[in-house]
């Protein structure tokens, strides 16, 4: 699609044009990951001295009557529900970005305790619908974004992304529940 756009964009409105927008996209580029780089860096260092001093720990604790609900009680004090929980919180604060090498790390740990490892388990199911619908408290790299795009009032998204991120939590974790009931049966 890309070199398609290009020799279209050459023909139609020559070549100046193609290497003008190439250039300002990635400009464009630029100034993103100018943007977000830095709160990604520092959330990310924030998770891991959260890690390092035991607070994870503590939200794992907190998070527990949920991850018990969603991950069942067998699950409830491994260390993938802990990596699950801290993915969670990150989550929770609008850190998408930081949140990922978190979600990998319990990813691995699932996949570790998996009876079946050609096979997702339902709780690596469960877990990829939580991360997708990532319920937002504070939307913080979206946030950013507004504010550096000339928003007028940037948080004023909280409100709406957290009735629309509580919305797909609750629809696609009433969903999985009902998947896995069904499946048992057959």
């Amino acid at each position: 699609m890309i070199v398609t756009g290009i020799i279209y964009t050459s023909f139609t409105s020559g070549g100046d044009n193609a290497v003008l927008f190439l250039t300002s996209g990635i400009e464009k580029a630029f100034e993103l990951i100018l943007t977000l780089a830095p709160i990604m860096c520092f959330w990310s260092g924030i998770m891991r001295i959260a890690e390092e001093c035991g607070i994870t720990n503590i939200i794992s604790k907190l998070l527990s009557p949920l991850t018990t609900l969603l991950f069942g009680k067998e699950y409830k004090n491994t260390a993938a529900v802990k990596k699950i929980s801290m993915n969670m919180s990150a989550n929770m604060l609008g850190m998408g970005n930081a949140a990922t090498p978190l979600g990998l790390d319990a990813m691995q740990e699932l996949d570790r305790i998996n009876p079946n490892p050609s096979v997702a388990s339902n709780i690596m199911c469960m877990f990829i619908i939580i991360n997708t619908a990532s319920i937002q408290l504070i939307p913080t790299s979206v946030i950013a974004l507004r504010a550096q795009y000339g928003s007028v009032a940037p948080s004023s998204i909280v409100l709406p992304t957290l009735i629309t991120t509580l919305c797909a939590f609750t629809v696609g974790t009433a969903s999985a529940k009902i998947m896995q009931r069904t499946s048992r049966h057959e």
